[in-house]
């Protein structure tokens, strides 16, 4: 990656994971009108890339499964999808596709009829599609789609040795490792891609660009535009270039039109709740001006953390829901926006527990006993087994989890800074 690059003798751009048509349900219920944004977020996000794949003039464009978001498909997202794609076909750039588990080959019936210069490749076996340029093949690209949503097969195990003195480029929607945060469609390991002897691995599924492997490469570029709190910073694509001695270097474009952002301040030194307010509109002044022009807005959670002297105002009364609105009210209807998600608290008392265990009263009895349930594990297992007794239930075992040892922990400290709070008898 370091050192003088010879001109590239194959350059293209891989995506993944677009989900157009994405229904963006748990914006309505925040804002009605920013889940319209989102979708329009979404497409823009899309059209970027090809303008990206113009301006660089990329012998292909790939992508690497769930283009769509689900077999209900909007005429207006195939529209989009067949005009983008026409762009490429005059500038006779080729587009190729496997399907994944959100838009697997038998949701594929789709009305429009895409440009011959796009290329879904098939799900029964590792189709290869060799890529020309000036008469003669610069590479190959192997991959294969889902036929169905539902694949747990390890399609990794069906590419097969790459063909000699020919670049070759695999494409699989896969979770590599078996990460937690995605379902577990088609698992495969670094070690099974590697078997398959390609001299780069582009990837879709995972929604977080990622290069997790130099040899070879393989990486995941990571969804278009970021859908939830979790998928927060910057989204976008790869932009991949090859030298005549086959040497891969990569840059990462974001393309996102709303970037999704968590920020934790700390607010020790913040005296009163309108010193708060100003505080958090300046803070969200700050992020709109580091916005680059063609991001139309951020999407923001404000954790706050500290001892606080604010505590007992901000977790007894509806303040922390009244700052949220009047910045909602300040800042969502400018152009470009900030919408604050949420504003969570992990705040503590501005009081020293060590001030207060010593006392021979109420307070100093509460703290000791809640010092020794902290240390004591088979107190900390009653209280495992009697917070997760509900769980017996069937039914409540759908809409609830367990709690494990360290959630009991975070909810015990809770405790202890609220029960200190309260009875101190200080918290005017």
């Amino acid at each position: 990656m370091r050192g003088k690059r010879l001109p590239p003798r194959i350059k293209f751009i891989h995506c993944a994971d677009l989900h157009l048509d994405s229904p963006f349900q748990g914006m309505t219920t925040k804002e009605p009108s920013l889940a319209d944004r989102f979708k329009h977020a979404t497409n823009e996000a899309f059209i970027k890339i090809i303008d990206l794949c113009l301006a660089e003039k990329v012998d292909f464009l790939t992508i690497g499964g769930d283009t769509f978001d689900g077999a209900d498909r909007s005429l207006c997202a195939q529209i989009l999808l067949r005009d983008q794609f026409e762009r490429l076909h005059k500038a006779k750039i080729p587009v190729i596709i496997v399907a994944g588990n959100h838009d697997p080959l038998s949701d594929w019936l789709i009305e429009i009829r895409f440009p011959k210069n796009v290329h879904l490749l098939a799900g029964d076996k590792v189709e290869k599609i060799p890529i020309e340029k000036y008469g003669s093949v610069i590479c190959t690209i192997h991959g294969i789609s889902y036929k169905v949503s539902d694949v747990k097969e390890n399609l990794s195990l069906k590419f097969q040795a790459k063909e000699k003195n020919v670049f070759s480029i695999g494409m699989l929607h896969a979770n590599v490792g078996s990460r937690k945060e995605h379902a577990s469609y088609s698992p495969c390991t670094i070690n099974d891609l590697r078997a398959g002897n390609m001299d780069i691995w582009l990837l879709g599924h995972i929604h977080t660009p990622e290069v997790i492997s130099e040899n070879p490469f393989i990486l995941y570029p990571g969804n278009i535009q970021g859908r939830h709190i979790n998928e927060d910073g910057p989204r976008g694509c790869y932009l991949i270039k090859v030298d005549s001695n086959y040497k891969i270097s990569y840059e990462f474009r974001p393309v996102q039109n709303i970037l999704w952002k968590q920020d934790v301040i700390n607010i020790k030194n913040i005296m009163t709740s309108l010193e708060l307010a100003d505080f958090l509109s300046d803070k969200c002044e700050e992020e709109l001006s580091n916005l680059t022009n063609d991001e139309k807005g951020i999407v923001i959670r404000l954790k706050l953390t500290g001892p606080s002297p604010l505590y007992h105002e901000l977790t007894m009364t509806d303040k922390i829901e009244e700052t949220k609105e009047m910045l909602v009210e300040r800042f969502f209807s400018q152009s470009p926006f900030i919408f604050p998600e949420s504003i969570r608290l992990s705040i503590k008392p501005d009081k020293k527990v060590e001030d207060y265990v010593n006392q021979e009263n109420f307070i100093g009895d509460f703290l000791r006993i809640a010092g020794q349930v902290k240390k004591d594990n088979q107190i900390k297992n009653e209280l495992l087994e009697m917070l997760n007794q509900p769980l017996s239930n069937r039914t409540v075992r759908k809409y609830l989890e367990e709690i494990n040892e360290n959630e009991l922990l975070t909810i015990m400290e809770s405790s202890v800074d609220l029960g200190m709070d309260l009875l101190s008898g200080d918290n005017k």
